[in-house]
């Protein structure tokens, strides 16, 4: 390998980790290392300055060892709802705090071979006066102890000149559009994102109760595409609606909402309980792992009237098929139920005809336009005007955590009005309430490459807000 290109090299003490992705992401690489560093009392001073230039490096193409699930074991551990015992006990009222554990599946990887298990390579820009922040970089690679769960003991070493990577192996390498899985990576800000999580989490327990929001959120998806590896899976149906009415393009949550429901029903007794709260209902710790619920409604001649007939669920980055094809057998012909259990539609596989295709066309397009308006991030206003600036920063972060690097990104326009015939502008589309009060816009991305739908962006991607449908051009 040449010259400027580094390597952090990861062994697993016992050859088994417990994350729920392989390889580990670069994010979780960048929490232990921070871990690591902080814990040893080697605070900023020392390796911060040396993480802060690792966010600003990029994806790492990593080099794995093969890993296999071992057979899975259930553990019973608290459900972190010990304030609502306390709440009994200032009461003057029995509580047992056993009586609110929970049984949790425990499922980990089994790595081959001594070890290391995991490279990560990046490669230094040319000019990059590296030499001494990668010395800082080292003592805090040297110092890392456990890279996934607590259990997972862990060293790790940097080799300068990156080493060679070993026969056998398998190579991860990032890619601006298709890739089989999506992995979180740093990006400039994480450090100080992590600080003050930690800060959040040294003050979680008031007089309120607990505060469980301390995750860190500054961390970006990237696609990372195997030699061979097939892309995300989906599957297809189409809407059958009580009483003939189809639901409107305004429906696409409620709609989304009903088929989140309808596959946790179709699914309780295929797989774990677990994985239906994190991977169907989206409510587990490992972000962006759930299915997205992708509501289709009819845009453009000669049938834009904006009605939800279609439907796909999409698996979750890094399947290989297996999720797409069960949510597909299981809920074909299923009955679907609103909040309330009152009957609304039944679901028939369907093939991808030509309305399916503007949302997952089989050829890959550059230019994509939102059918239902892009939640953002935050607010975009100042001083009550409109900020383009702020708007378009925003819209790139929005896209970066759907896994679309910026510098992937040719062009963005957006408005609040619809693209589409059969959408409607940005402010007609309900919203969660935790994202009502946040502004949404319909936005128009030209990629620098064509890239494979479905294209989903923003904070309510996964249900239904924030769909793409490809520009046929020519």
């Amino acid at each position: 390998m040449s010259e400027n290109v580094f390597c952090v090299a990861v062994t697993f003490l016992n050859g088994r980790y417990h994350g729920e992705e392989w390889p580990p992401s670069p994010a979780r690489l960048y929490q232990a290392l921070v871990a690591g560093a902080m814990g040893c009392g080697h605070g900023a001073t020392d390796a911060g300055a040396a993480l802060r230039w690792l966010e600003t490096l990029g994806a790492p193409r990593i080099v794995s060892s093969w890993a296999a699930r071992e057979s899975a074991h259930r553990l019973a551990v608290p459900n972190n709802d010990m304030d609502a015992i306390a709440r009994e006990w200032i009461r003057g009222k029995a509580a047992n705090p056993s009586a609110i554990r929970t049984m949790k599946t425990v499922q980990a990887w089994r790595t081959e071979g001594d070890g290391p298990h995991v490279r990560y390579y990046w490669t230094v820009p040319e000019g990059n006066a590296a030499g001494e922040l990668l010395e800082k970089l080292r003592a805090a690679t040297e110092r890392l102890h456990t890279l996934g769960w607590g259990v997972d003991m862990a060293f790790a070493d940097l080799r300068a000149d990156g080493g060679a990577a070993p026969d056998g192996r398998v190579t991860h390498e990032p890619v601006e559009q298709g890739g089989e899985v999506r992995l979180e990576v740093p990006m400039e800000g994480t450090l100080e994102d992590l600080e003050a999580v930690y800060e959040r989490f040294q003050a979680r327990t008031t007089g309120r109760g607990v505060d469980a929001f301390t995750r860190p959120s500054m961390l970006r998806l990237q696609r990372y595409q195997r030699p061979g590896a097939v892309g995300r899976a989906f599957a297809a149906f189409r809407i059958v609606p009580e009483g003939g009415r189809y639901p409107g393009w305004g429906s696409a949550m409620m709609v989304a909402a009903w088929l989140r429901h309808g596959a946790s029903v179709a699914l309780a007794g295929e797989i774990e309980h677990e994985r239906i709260v994190s991977v169907v209902l989206g409510h587990g710790e490992e972000r962006g792992e759930q299915l997205s619920y992708v509501p289709i409604p009819s845009i453009g001649p000669p049938h834009g009237d904006g009605s939800i007939r279609r439907c796909v669920i999409v698996e979750p980055p890094g399947g290989a098929g297996e999720m797409a094809w069960l949510v597909g057998q299981k809920l074909a012909g299923a009955a679907l139920t609103d909040s309330s259990g009152r009957r609304v539609c039944t679901l028939e596989a369907a093939r991808v005809d030509g309305v399916f295709e503007r949302f997952t066309p089989r050829r890959e397009a550059a230019r994509w336009r939102s059918v239902t308006p892009v939640v953002l991030h935050g607010h975009n206003a100042t001083r009550g005007e409109i900020s383009v600036a702020k708007t378009e920063r925003m819209l790139l972060r929005a896209f970066q955590m759907a896994g679309y690097e910026e510098r992937g990104i040719e062009a963005l326009a957006f408005q609040r009005a619809p693209f589409w015939a059969g959408s409607q502008g940005a402010s007609a589309m309900r919203a969660p309430a935790h994202l009502d009060g946040l502004p949404r816009v319909h936005v128009e991305v030209r990629f620098r490459e064509a890239v494979r739908g479905p294209v989903l962006a923003g904070l309510g991607r996964h249900y239904g807000i924030g769909v793409f449908a490809a520009v046929r051009e020519g």
